[in-house]
């Protein structure tokens, strides 16, 4: 069997090629720079490449230094899943759930919504991120979010959904406008109107 490399040297590779600074990378994984430094000498020998390029002044990451700290990156996360799915395994919500929301929702529902989840799921540790929608999206990706909540007119592409509720759109109009005596109005009713709209994100 080949050798692997450890948890703590793929921890101290992706720190280094963040902070690009032995100093910044050692106190981020609270060790000593001879220790971080020793480990990741361990790892170029175990994965036979060279990732960063040493000078006096400066740490920079190789060609090849920038591409595999994206796939120890990814492996750290994977660990991450694996400890938070075994966390989970014993009983509903329980461990870290990493939680998106867009502005428009955040404010009115979560704050009725946080307390009743404290009370009927004490183990379970919520983060909650606020974003766009894109953004949010781009995290889901990326593994640094878990669950989103947002509006299903967004191009979601390839996730599980759940619809939890209808929000109408309300059209104010003056009272003496000619839409202001239907009950419903769609969008062609208002392709001739001119409207005052939030910006994109709101």
């Amino acid at each position: 069997m080949r050798e692997r490399p450890t948890i703590r040297q793929l921890e101290y590779f992706v720190a280094l090629a963040e902070h690009l600074s032995f100093r910044r990378a050692a106190e981020a994984c609270y060790v000593t720079q001879p220790t971080l430094s020793a480990q990741l000498q361990q790892l170029e020998a175990t994965l036979g490449a060279r990732l960063f390029e040493r000078t006096k002044r400066r740490v920079l990451p190789t060609p090849a230094g920038r591409e595999l700290a994206k796939q120890a990156a990814a492996a750290l996360r994977a660990v991450d899943d694996l400890l938070d799915a075994a966390q989970g395994l014993g009983a509903p919500l329980t461990g870290p759930l990493r939680l998106g929301v867009i502005p428009t929702i955040a404010p009115y529902l979560l704050p009725g919504a946080l307390p009743r989840l404290r009370a009927r799921f004490p183990a379970l540790r919520l983060f909650v991120r606020e974003d766009p929608t894109e953004r949010l999206l781009e995290l889901l990706a990326r593994g640094e979010l878990d669950v989103l909540l947002l509006a299903r007119e967004a191009r979601l592409g390839e996730v599980e959904v759940l619809d939890l509720f209808r929000d109408p759109f309300l059209l104010a109009v003056p009272e003496d406008h000619p839409l202001a005596r239907r009950a419903r109005v769609q969008e062609r009713d208002l392709v001739a109107e001119r409207l005052i709209l939030l910006e994109d994100g709101h």
